[in-house]
């Protein structure tokens, strides 16, 4: 059996599959990762997934191409590696997706290379299934829950806090100087951008949870279930996300911020009550600069890594550097990977 068997073969299977070369650059790419990311073979063949392509980060907002990458320790020490990451979609948003890094090895026995696999996980797979089934309940725009059918999630949910049958956690978000986007770049490039947003919040959640179009540039976030705790970690994370997301517009990358609310909702109150109380909280991140999350104990601080910006290499960048040595550090902790 030859090369070319194995790579229709591979072309075959959903999940997102790479090789890349010791000095990480891209050297097979499958028609499941053009899928899961929206990048061509084309586009992305010959260069390295740091220049700008994927660029993983993970939950606690660490730059994965400077410092544990995956596929760097397993083309050092030969073992295989798994995490849990979200990488960029040609598009701007982050998709959650489960990484495991296998080493390539020559006739010898050397290591030449490693492969990735790259599955999307929770709301990013109930996410194609909803598109493919045109989904009504769905922002025509955004491509998540719209506030007709967001407002009918809620009523049950602020029922059962009522009840003491259940907690729910709250976010409000709104983009910042989205009026600047539309103003400079267009209304169609607004939209792209609003979805963008959207796709990267509903990124971070859980099955159960739900995403919601509240209205223009705001978005409203269900968190069923919950504690305080969680609901500070989850909106975060959702900051740290869209952050961490760019539109490509002609040579320049298109990024913006949220300023976010978290709450917790309350026995006693109304639905609307209480998703105005969580946009009293997102102002609140406004004016203490936006970018920011604000909860019921007060402004949170972000310990997440600043946002890699512009197609070089990252560990060539001012003032960055590759501080493993392509995994030659400590690498991934122990929660974010297991080795076999």
């Amino acid at each position: 059996m030859d090369a070319e068997f194995y790579a229709h073969l591979i072309d075959r299977v959903s999940d997102g599959v790479y090789f890349v070369s010791t000095d990480r650059r891209i050297t097979y790419w499958s028609a499941g990762a053009v899928d899961v990311t929206g990048y061509t073979a084309d586009a992305v063949v010959g260069r390295s997934c740091a220049e700008g392509i994927l660029r993983h980060v993970n939950d606690a907002g660490r730059q994965v191409c400077l410092h544990g990458c995956p596929l760097a320790g397993v083309m050092k020490d030969g073992r295989p590696r798994e995490a849990r990451m979200y990488l960029h979609h040609r598009d701007g948003h982050r998709v959650p997706v489960t990484i495991r890094g296998e080493a390539i090895r020559d006739a010898s026995g050397q290591i030449v290379g490693a492969a990735e696999v790259f599955t999307p996980r929770g709301a990013a797979r109930d996410r194609q299934d909803a598109r493919a089934h045109d989904d009504p309940s769905l922002d025509p725009v955004v491509g998540i829950t719209s506030r007709r059918f967001g407002e009918l999630k809620l009523a049950p949910l602020v029922a059962a806090v009522a009840d003491g049958a259940a907690t729910l956690g709250v976010l409000f978000l709104d983009v910042d100087h989205f009026k600047q986007v539309n103003d400079r770049y267009g209304h169609r490039t607004g939209d792209a951008v609003l979805r963008m947003v959207g796709l990267s919040i509903s990124g971070a959640l859980r099955g159960d949870d739900a995403a919601i179009r509240w209205g223009g540039e705001e978005f409203v976030v269900l968190l069923p279930g919950v504690g305080a705790s969680d609901v500070e970690v989850v909106a975060e994370r959702v900051r740290m996300l869209v952050e961490n997301s760019w539109l490509r517009v002609g040579d320049a990358e298109l990024r913006v911020t949220v300023s976010v609310g978290a709450t917790m909702a309350r026995p006693t109150e109304a639905a609307l009550d209480l998703v105005d109380r969580a946009d009293r909280l997102m102002y609140e991140s406004k004016r203490d600069g936006r970018n920011c999350v604000t909860a019921d104990s007060g402004r949170l601080v972000s310990t997440a890594e600043r946002p890699l910006v512009g197609d070089g290499l990252p560990w060539e960048m001012p003032g960055r550097c590759d501080v493993d040595g392509f995994g030659s550090g400590p690498g991934l902790d122990a929660a974010e990977v297991s080795s076999g």
